[in-house]
């Protein structure tokens, strides 16, 4: 099925709004409340897929046999859309680290604050406080989802290569003794690219899960390796699924 770009993204915006009408809401009221997360991560699974099904989006996710349920997990993942996190969001329950202006969006940004970990990367201050929450989400049993990236940053032209990664990610895996999970997102910036004004195109949704990367070491060379691997996979499945963007060296 094939839809033109604006009747389907006056039709996607108008699902996203009735979707966000009945969960934002109820996820709003149980995002203060710690014990209740769990349950409003699980909405954030019903909202992501109530839209996707919706709005005929097929969501297609490959090795998720490489996930366990007794396990803890950080989950890196590429972002060149804002797609991404509901996304994920089909894939795993896992508390979201992001830009803190998304905590300014109305009622939107009131559950994220709650629930999530802002942060502004250009402050010492915010971003020593959210590798404090990072810890405490740890610690009280969460899933933590980073996009190592800082954001989405990549130009239209760059597609599907990504910029290189921040290091908090690697360095909160390395203190906690947690895995790291590759996650790759090749389709997402077709689906809904980072433009202005937003212009949903009718696309299928994929995810593909990665083996998980174990810390070995505690050393700065181990921040390193699991960056390096990660950055890695991801690039190299991003490439698979665009290899008409693969850059000839010469």
């Amino acid at each position: 099925m094939k839809h033109s770009p604006l009747p389907y993204t006056l039709y996607a915006l108008f699902i996203f709004l009735m979707t966000s009408v009945v969960f934002v809401p109820l996820i709003a009221l149980l995002s203060p409340y710690k014990k209740c997360h769990r349950l409003a991560l699980k909405l954030h699974w019903y909202w992501a897929w109530s839209f996707c099904r919706m709005a005929f989006i097929r969501v297609v996710i490959e090795g998720k046999e490489h996930l366990r349920s007794d396990h803890q997990y950080i989950f890196c993942c590429n972002h060149f859309s804002f797609f991404d996190i509901p996304a994920f969001c089909l894939l795993y329950s896992a508390k979201f680290i992001g830009k803190s202006s998304l905590a300014k969006i109305p009622l939107f940004g009131f559950f994220f604050r709650n629930m999530h970990i802002p942060v502004n990367r250009s402050s010492m201050r915010s971003r020593a406080e959210s590798l404090k929450m990072s810890k405490e989400a740890i610690d009280d049993g969460f899933n933590l989802c980073f996009f190592p990236e800082g954001g989405v940053l990549v130009k239209e032209e760059n597609l599907p290569y990504m910029v290189s990664f921040k290091d908090g990610a690697f360095k909160l895996a390395i203190e906690k003794g947690i895995p790291i999970i590759p996650v790759t997102m090749p389709y997402n910036f077709l689906l809904l690219p980072d433009k202005t004004p937003v212009r949903f195109h009718h696309h299928r949704c994929k995810i593909i899960v990665h083996k998980p990367i174990f810390p070995k070491t505690s050393d700065d060379e181990e921040v390193k390796r699991l960056k390096a691997e990660t950055f890695a996979f991801i690039q190299a499945e991003l490439l698979a699924h665009h290899p008409d963007k693969v850059r000839t060296v010469g």
